[in-house]
């Protein structure tokens, strides 16, 4: 039974979908952001794990796909443009994705540094210590290599509007590292993104238990009380 504290605190809708197409997902979101600016819908957080794609952010250039259009298409990966900051962002399978379309007002970098905070307290669950957080660079990030090349491992990218924000956060689980090749990830030549599942040292839980406590902390951090709309996406 959900406690006193819990019931006051607003409900946040969310969702868990695999091999989400891009384009539509972003449609989805601005259309829930018009729902709740106009009364109309809740809050929401579209948790997704995306099909291949290359996105790019208002700094992004096109140069910054380095693949051709025939390595893109062999390799199932899609290009789409989108209304969020920063550069290029990769989404593929194995990379976890977490779109919030909430009220933050004027706190928009208190909301990225939740996205940050959660994404660091999942990684430390795993044995992953070390992470950090920069505004100047928006994402978790770890230690530089051993030739002291900046290593990555979570991006993130918002549009708010009302001050209603779409888009969010990736953070890789157990992406390809191949992929990486296809782009200038966060407009950095140098940088080296990785993965958390080579890094845990604690037993590994499964994708879709990290997408579930994600969503927890989140909620948690936030301020709300966490609602699956599908049972589905919240059983074990």
């Amino acid at each position: 039974m959900a406690s006193t504290a819990e019931t006051e605190r607003p409900r946040l809708h969310a969702s868990f979908a695999r091999g989400v197409d891009f384009g539509e997902c972003l449609e989805a979101q601005i259309a829930a952001r018009e729902a709740l600016i106009e009364g109309q819908g809740p809050p929401r957080l579209f948790m997704v794990e995306h099909r291949p794609a290359v996105t790019l952010g208002r700094r992004a250039s096109s140069e910054d796909v380095l693949w051709s259009r025939e390595q893109l298409e062999a390799a199932g990966l899609s290009v789409f443009e989108t209304p969020r900051g920063g550069e290029a962002t990769l989404h593929a399978p194995g990379q976890l994705v977490a779109y919030p379309v909430i009220r933050v007002g004027r706190q928009i970098r208190a909301h990225i540094t939740t996205l940050a905070e959660v994404s660091i307290a999942l990684l430390a669950e795993l044995g992953i210590e070390g992470a950090r957080f920069d505004m100047d660079n928006p994402g978790v990030w770890l230690e530089a290599d051993a030739g002291g090349v900046p290593q990555k491992i979570a991006s993130i990218g918002l549009h708010i509007s009302r001050g209603v924000s779409v888009q969010g956060l990736s953070l890789n689980l157990d992406v390809a590292p191949q992929l990486f090749g296809a782009l200038v990830s966060c407009g950095m030549p140098q940088v080296h993104m990785l993965s958390a599942r080579p890094l845990a040292t604690a037993p590994w839980p499964g994708f879709d238990a990290l997408v579930r406590r994600w969503a927890q902390l989140f909620a948690e951090a936030s301020g709300y009380t966490l609602a699956w709309d599908d049972a589905d996406s919240a059983a074990d």
